[in-house]
């Protein structure tokens, strides 16, 4: 699958394939090193809940259960102890949205494109600040947040610029911008590695062609950012979402939460230069 598609960040249209995920190529330019999936994703990405009703039973889970520690790591690290407004950018289902707002003093809002996953944070979690459609849509007032998150949701946009830019007009000015995404200097590996040793089987996780439009470095992300007017980028550490591929086996979980503490060290022993675990991003205007 042939692409002369411009990279995101420095308009190359000369691009090796790194990856092939069943019929879909991933490229990584040969000017910045970017890497991006060839398939042609919805630009407002409004299908991810699917059309129909959400089912608790088989969501509560992956997106509550497994997400509690990386979310309660956030907010003790940068809600407890203070109070302000927070906006939780493609919110889901909501269950974010829920937890920080039980964090005192915090008032949290949410985005979220899919008019499905809306219905289930209102009407299942009670939840009346979640917005369906387009953050540029939602009416919020520039300057109005002091916080704003998207947790997975960057890899999944064909172009983050106008939402990222966005974003930086709703956050007041020593407000900040948190968001977590997949590591492409480890996914790629595993990808490789799972073919190596299994081949390409229907339902394994690769790199998510069709999902993951884009894959991000700490050095291509930063970038990302930069050029969407944040000023400043570094990255952090939380312990991951408590789950492989959607497992409940303590022994996976264990050696999850295993890399992601190594990875942390490594990078603290190397000064930022080598960091394999997910990406934690603080992105703040000055």
């Amino acid at each position: 699958m042939p692409t002369d598609r411009p990279c995101l960040l420095c308009a190359n249209t000369r691009h090796r394939v790194v990856f092939r995920e069943f019929e879909i190529d991933i490229f990584r330019c040969a000017g910045c090193g970017h890497v991006f999936s060839a398939f042609e994703g919805d630009p407002n990405y409004a299908s991810y809940f699917g059309d129909g009703p959400i089912d608790p039973g088989e969501t509560q889970f992956w997106w509550n259960d497994a997400h509690r520690a990386m979310y309660d790591a956030f907010c003790a690290r940068y809600l407890a102890g203070k109070t302000g407004r927070l906006l939780d950018v493609g919110a889901g289902l909501g269950y974010f949205v829920q937890h920080a707002s039980r964090v005192p003093g915090w008032e949290a809002h949410g985005s979220e494109m899919s008019k499905p996953a809306v219905d289930f944070a209102q009407k299942r979690l009670g939840l009346s600040t979640i917005r369906a459609g387009r953050l540029q849509d939602a009416g919020f007032a520039p300057g109005s947040f002091d916080a704003i998150t998207l947790w997975d949701v960057v890899e999944h946009l064909a172009d983050p610029a106008a939402l990222l830019t966005h974003i930086r007009t709703l956050l007041r000015q020593n407000g900040f911008l948190f968001l977590h995404t997949p590591n492409v200097d480890v996914q790629l590996v595993k990808a490789k590695l799972k073919r190596a040793l299994k081949g390409m089987r229907p339902g394994t996780h690769y790199l998510e062609a069709k999902d993951h439009l884009h894959l991000y470095s700490t050095k291509t992300l930063r970038r990302v950012l930069i050029k969407a007017g944040f000023a400043r980028v570094r990255f952090v550490h939380l312990p991951p979402i408590q789950s492989v591929a959607g497992s409940r086996n303590p022994l996976l979980r264990f050696g999850k939460n295993g890399w992601s503490q190594t990875s942390a060290l490594l990078d603290g022993l190397t000064l930022g230069a080598i960091n394999l675990d997910n990406l934690f991003a603080h992105a703040s205007l000055s």
